[in-house]
């Protein structure tokens, strides 16, 4: 970030107003894939292959994502790279929308998915890096993702309740993606660190001689797996089996986002006051119980009571993000926020879509949410209770 006292100068904004601006609207892009389960079985898709179509995908992500990780580390502008990706994505998305063939589907998704996972973890490494180097707190900067949501599921909710109107949020995707693509200019330039020019390269592959960050992405795999239960298939649970509308639903999202809202405010003081293994057991436990109160539910409110509690999964990232970047030097800072993210979110769609789709194929949906509260109970006291060890004033992993 050497340039990045010049580009201050030239910038219309502060760079932590631009790093606020830009997540505003770089997570009004999730605010479309809520639907794309609910289009998949519109066109008659059974549970079990849209379990097929997503964790495909996720598989192939998986793959590429620690080069993705090793490319932004070694490059002269991460911001570039991110904005190169959203262009890509917003052409593919709506692509979706032109044959309704599985192999087709399959293709043009499993792509969309490979540069699209990416995004997130390459977004955080670049605001947490920022809030680290300029002294200002990430948690503001994450909760601007939560408003932008919020806003834009009012709207996403309204076009998708129309008529074909699931449809619809597909092109909004590209319109999202265009608006984040032209925020980044405004951006001060993020460099990668991991460089031949800076005398620091090293393999990102020397990353599993770390054992805290090793123990924390294993840990992460795991309740992913157990979350996916939950989550999966959460839009058609709430829609097909418990009678809610897709505008109920996207207002239920909604809603759910604006609640994080102050949370997320206070969550570098929340972690911490508590520190990194005491928050990560809490959010666990009541994630847990979250999954139960899915199994008894019979009606949309109690869906609704639950889903306003996802702000416990948001403050979950916000600690590993924040504990992760700690713990590694700058080299690192990408490709360990890729490979958590990666791993976390292939793991929360691989095992639940090809074991969870057949199982909601056998038995129903609702005792996935049994099952993954069991599993996270059981792998939060586990790690929390025995196999996650940090030493929070340690040095930061060199390699």
């Amino acid at each position: 970030m050497q340039s990045h006292g010049r580009k201050t100068e030239k910038s219309l904004i502060s760079p932590y107003a631009a790093f606020l601006l830009f997540n505003l609207f770089f997570f009004m892009l999730d605010t479309t894939a809520s639907y794309f389960q609910i289009y998949l079985s519109d066109i008659g898709l059974s549970k079990t292959l849209i379990g097929t179509v997503t964790g495909t995908a996720s598989l192939a992500a998986l793959v590429f994502q620690p080069f993705f990780g090793a490319v932004a580390d070694a490059s002269r502008s991460k911001t570039r790279i991110l904005q190169l990706l959203l262009v890509i994505t917003g052409i593919l998305y709506p692509m979706l929308l032109l044959n309704t063939s599985l192999g087709y589907i399959m293709t043009v998704y499993v792509i969309f998915v490979v540069f699209r996972r990416f995004q997130p973890s390459l977004n955080t490494t670049m605001s947490v890096e920022y809030a680290e180097i300029s002294g200002k707190p990430y948690g503001p900067i994450r909760m601007m993702g939560a408003v932008g949501y919020a806003l834009m599921m009012l709207l996403i909710s309204r076009i998708a309740g129309g008529e074909n109107g699931v449809a619809g949020t597909f092109r909004m995707f590209s319109i999202i993606a265009a608006v984040n693509t032209v925020i980044l200019f405004f951006l001060p330039k993020m460099e990668g660190h991991n460089t031949k020019a800076s005398g620091n390269r090293v393999s990102p592959v020397a990353l599993i001689r770390c054992r805290p960050v090793v123990m924390m992405i294993l840990f992460q795999v795991l309740l992913s797996i157990a979350n996916g239960f939950g989550n999966s298939y959460f839009s058609l649970y709430f829609v097909q089996d418990i009678g809610g509308s897709n505008t109920l639903y996207g207002t239920m999202l909604s809603v759910s986002a604006f609640v994080e809202i102050p949370f997320l405010f206070l969550a570098d003081r929340m972690i911490s006051r508590l520190g990194t293994r005491k928050m990560l057991a809490v959010l666990g436990l009541v994630t847990a119980c979250r999954w139960f109160v899915c199994f008894a539910a019979r009606d949309t409110l109690t869906l609704f009571v639950v889903r306003c509690f996802n702000f416990v999964s948001i403050l979950e990232t916000v600690t590993y993000s924040l504990s992760l970047s700690r713990l590694v030097a700058p080299r690192f800072k990408t490709s360990v926020q890729t490979l958590t993210m990666t791993t976390q979110n292939v793991a929360s769609i691989l095992l639940p879509s090809y074991l969870g789709g057949w199982l909601a194929d056998l038995m129903g949906i609702r005792p996935l949410y049994l099952i993954a509260g069991v599993m996270v109970t059981a792998v939060v006291i586990v790690f929390c209770g025995f196999l996650l060890r940090f030493d929070e004033d340690a040095p930061a992993f060199e390699g």
